[in-house]
């Protein structure tokens, strides 16, 4: 009011309350925040330098996700591979079986090796991530983006372990199309010589003891050949798939490096936003105290001038 006129110390007394006033604030909002940079105005270069860093840590978070993703697509591909080995293992069982059984168990053995061969194919079929199969057809891939960046992006092209069509090298059987399009085993594409010049419909063919009434349709030196090639087939089947597994295996690897990597190079960025706008609390909070100290002094200032004017005015009346 410009009718009352302070003298020069209250002035500056209440200047100094104004700027402590500001800096408690201040103080107090760095507190609240814990940020010593909350907006441009604080301090524009550290604001927008905090703010790409953090950008950035966003964006590589995101791209992470879809790493992770990629893993659990590749590690849904490893439990099926591994539960199509034990299905190779036992259609080997089911065939050393039925290479020394009789007439009736060669029999009832073509029948379980066509319904393991069949759950095989059905199996590969199911295995599915998120509506992408990668091992039931090599058109199929999962491409996994890593940055912002084109060329940062990781390819994992498909399979197709029950062929239908002519063996490719990224079959199981790599000699022979064992499946129909159903699903089902071609029996006499996997039971037959080397060559498979003689392929037979089943078990009962086979008897490596001879070729008398109710034993076998094909000489005993035959059977054992087709025993054995069969065999064979079975184990180049295993070990192809063991091959399949090592480079799926060799894929996860590499996305779970990756999204590791993501991992702590986003944490890195936060870190490095962080050191250029968040606020040291303990040394905050010490400031808060010692502005509280010197509010206090200088509103204790202001009461004691106005105790010496209420002084000399009782003098005066006096």
């Amino acid at each position: 009011m410009s009718d009352i006129t302070l003298s020069s110390t209250d002035r500056q007394t209440l200047l100094s309350l104004q700027q402590v006033t500001t800096l408690f604030n201040t103080t107090q909002n760095r507190l609240n925040s814990g940020n010593k940079v909350n907006s441009s105005t604080d301090n524009p270069v550290a604001f927008f330098r905090a703010q790409s860093l953090t950008d950035r840590a966003s964006d590589i978070l995101n791209r992470k996700s879809g790493i992770d993703q990629s893993v659990q697509a590749v590690q849904s591909a490893l439990t099926a591979t591994s539960a199509v080995t034990k299905l190779l293992q036992q259609l080997q069982g089911v065939l050393d079986g039925a290479k020394g059984g009789s007439l009736n168990q060669r029999i009832a053995a073509s029948a379980q090796f066509s319904a393991i061969g069949q759950q095989l194919a059905q199996l590969v079929q199911d295995t599915s991530f998120q509506g992408l199969n990668i091992l039931n057809s090599t058109s199929a891939e999962l491409s996994t983006q890593f940055s912002e960046r084109t060329a940062a992006t990781f390819t994992i092209q498909g399979y197709d372990l029950i062929a239908t069509a002519t063996a490719n090298g990224k079959t199981l059987f790599t000699q022979a199309v064992a499946f129909r399009p159903n699903g089902s085993l071609i029996f006499s594409h996997l039971v037959g010589n080397n060559n498979l010049t003689t392929e037979v419909l089943g078990f009962s063919q086979l008897d490596t003891s001879g070729t008398a009434a109710g034993q076998g349709t094909v000489p005993a030196s035959v059977a054992n050949a087709i025993f054995a090639a069969t065999d064979n087939r079975i184990s180049n089947a295993i070990n192809q798939l063991r091959g399949i597994t090592a480079a799926l295996g060799t894929n996860v690897s590499i996305l779970q490096a990756r999204s590791n990597f993501s991992a702590t190079y986003s944490n890195s960025l936060q870190t490095g936003a962080g050191d250029l706008t968040l606020a040291d609390l303990n040394t905050e909070a010490a400031n808060s105290q010692a502005l509280q100290l010197r509010q206090q002094f200088g509103i204790q200032s202001l009461v004691s001038a106005n105790t010496q004017q209420q002084s000399v005015l009782t003098l005066l009346k006096g």
